[in-house]
């Protein structure tokens, strides 16, 4: 088995920090899925210098304009739009294969937008460009849950509510939550600066115009419509910040072409754990859950009334761990083992 050089773009955000986790995890269990030779972490200016440890060994991060991207088979970009824009292309004409989770490439036509384990098939498109555009959070957790359900070439409509955790904007996203939740216990008005009203004891009703590059409706229809190769696919979604840290929900609605059946022995191998008794919720599944348990938690799945080729169903996903870190592990190893 071949060792391979990783570079991790954005090491010190959410995202970032989560997949350092994870590999350190897979090197301490021994259970790796590829071995890493070297791993470089890179940052901006504001969190170069600074060390992390990873597998007994202390790491440097380093400014992305100092990287020196030729010495790297892979990088994970997980900065932001900005840094990829900056950057990703760079790296990939330098030789590095990009595997993007900031969004800035899910629309190019030339560049393969993957949802691992739903359309491997477009990894060895990779050769276009050097880059792999991951789909956004809201898409893997929604088809990543479908796939197991029925063949997602018979669907012929789907509808999802979307509860999106303050996480999904960032750290800052996280911070300003805390924060109006701290003033408004202390008697004190709010502070707005990432979300356009209070966030704190509300719900803020995402626009389908927002400029948020993943989160608007236009994009996730993009994005559900080119990873199912179905770009006439009737789609409707509708989004919701909620005053939730880490854990993203979704309430689907989904119909086929042909009757489903709830066949629940394929869930496992799409990484979702289905559950009959309790509902799960943001709360009770991200902050117990462990990080060799990941998994796309689905409850109350059922037949509509009446209508055998419509499914509904609720399911919770650890947003940061699960639909980021992790999403980006399983396409490299995918990539590796079987279009290498």
């Amino acid at each position: 088995m071949s060792a391979w050089n990783i570079a991790i773009v954005g090491a010190t955000g959410q995202v970032g920090s989560a997949l350092v986790e994870l590999l350190q995890q897979d090197n301490l269990a021994q259970a790796n899925r590829f071995e890493i030779e070297n791993l470089y972490l890179v940052g901006s200016d504001n969190s170069e210098g600074e060390i992390v440890r990873f597998s007994g060994k202390n790491l440097t991060v380093v400014d992305s304009s100092q990287m020196d991207w030729g010495q790297c088979h892979f990088a994970f970009f997980v900065a932001g739009v900005k840094t990829s824009e900056t950057y990703a292309q760079i790296a990939a004409q330098s030789g590095c294969i990009v595997i993007d989770a900031s969004g800035y490439f899910v629309d190019e036509d030339h560049i393969p937008l993957v949802v691992p384990k739903v359309n491997n098939n477009v990894l060895t498109e990779y050769r276009n460009e050097n880059i792999i555009a991951v789909a956004s959070a809201t898409v893997c957790q929604l088809l990543r849950c479908i796939a197991p359900l029925t063949d997602i070439e018979l669907l012929t409509n789907l509808h999802v509510t979307n509860f999106i955790p303050s996480s999904l904007y960032g750290k800052s996203g996280v911070d300003e939550l805390a924060g109006q939740s701290a003033r408004l216990l202390n008697g004190m008005p709010v502070e707005n600066a990432i979300f356009d009203n209070q966030l704190a004891f509300n719900l803020l009703p995402i626009s389908h115009q927002t400029e948020h590059l993943t989160l608007s409706e236009k994009s996730q229809v993009n994005q559900i419509r080119k990873v199912m190769n179905n770009y006439q696919l009737p789609v409707s979604i509708e989004s919701v910040i909620v005053p939730v840290f880490y854990g993203l929900a979704q309430s689907v609605n989904v119909s086929s072409s042909l009757p489903i059946e709830l066949d629940m022995t394929r869930f496992n191998d799409y990484g979702v754990e289905v559950q009959n008794d309790d509902l799960p919720t943001p709360v009770t599944e991200v902050n117990t859950e462990s990080e060799d348990k990941l998994t796309i938690k689905l409850a109350n799945l059922r037949h509509s009334y009446g209508n055998y080729e419509q499914i509904q169903y609720w399911s919770v996903a650890d947003n940061i761990r699960y639909l980021g870190a992790l999403m980006l592990i399983e396409t490299l190893e995918i990539l590796i083992n079987d279009y290498l």
